[in-house]
């Protein structure tokens, strides 16, 4: 059971927890986000609600972490809080009712394995929606969209700049660090650090990197000759950086998404790349390239 920001837990149909036991009430408890924690309040219901065997009174906010265990009404109903991180954006197909939710700031749809959109969160804690285009927009609680043909209603969390709300503050930001990549002498591998000073963060080595590899150079280029704005340097086209790939714009955007995950795995956040309408670029110019 994956938590909205706010949940209310009861034996009504309506209840994003339900509750199936008769000893607890239609709107037993709410279960929020209140920023940085999570927290339970009993909603006056008949048999009360405990957290960790203490009960509460009805009406109080109290603080719940990761291996708390709430009670609603009997015995039968106990729920362990299992992860504390702040909540992410679940998509529901209306359909059908599966579920899935975005894992380190990041979600795709369908799946990751052919993505029409992706959605991710961005440093300022924003979720944001963005098409196989490369057009992104906030994301809004509630909204319902089409991707290959199948409807899906998005359950978004408020924007939060807590590091929690997805994942524990990372030791390096792509603001201040060097990338490093390590390709091998056919181009084969590339394997990439991010550096700082002296602290050394290992992303791995990936066959999406080369992707990354392709726009480091481009922004390097442009960078060197020096004609264009910060701003405007190392922007591709989509079709041009498919061809260089030999790949078309759907495995494409696949490459992309894999690329942003393990930088987001690693710590470091989804935003690797910048897009803009048929245009890509890598997000940082703090790139080096080393030739094994």
């Amino acid at each position: 059971m994956v938590l909205a920001a706010h949940a209310i837990v009861g034996r009504a149909p309506s209840s994003a927890v339900r509750l199936t036991d008769h000893a607890a009430s239609n709107d037993h408890a709410a279960v929020s986000w209140k920023g940085e924690r999570w927290q339970v309040r009993d909603l006056a219901s008949t048999n009360g609600t405990s957290v960790d065997g203490r009960p509460l009174e009805a009406g109080t906010n109290v603080d719940i972490k990761r291996g708390s265990v709430l009670q609603f009404g009997g015995s039968a109903e106990r729920w362990e809080l299992t992860d504390d991180g702040g909540p992410v954006v679940v998509a529901r197909a209306l359909a059908t009712g599966e579920e899935r939710q975005a894992v380190d700031g990041l979600l795709a749809l369908p799946d990751a394995d052919s993505v029409l959109v992706s959605i991710f969160v961005d440093t300022a804690g924003r979720w944001l929606i963005e098409g196989s285009d490369g057009s992104q927009r906030p994301v809004s609680d509630k909204e319902e969209i089409t991707v290959a043909e199948e409807r899906w209603m998005l359950t978004v969390p408020p924007a939060s700049p807590i590091a929690g709300t997805y994942k524990t503050a990372p030791s390096l930001s792509l603001v201040t660090c060097t990338l490093r990549f390590h390709v091998s002498r056919d181009e084969e591998h590339v394997r990439i650090e991010a550096v700082d000073g002296g602290d050394v963060l290992e992303i791995g080595q990936f066959a999406p990197f080369y992707a990354l590899l392709l726009l480091a150079r481009a922004r390097r280029k442009d960078a060197a000759r020096g004609e264009l704005p910060e701003d405007e340097q190392g922007w591709i086209h989509v079709v041009d950086l498919a061809r260089q790939l030999r790949v078309d714009e759907k495995y494409l955007n696949v490459l992309l998404f894999r690329a942003r995950q393990a930088f987001a795995k690693a710590g470091l956040g989804s935003e690797i790349v910048q897009r803009r309408r048929r245009e890509i670029r890598i997000a940082t110019g703090r790139v080096e390239e080393l030739k094994a």
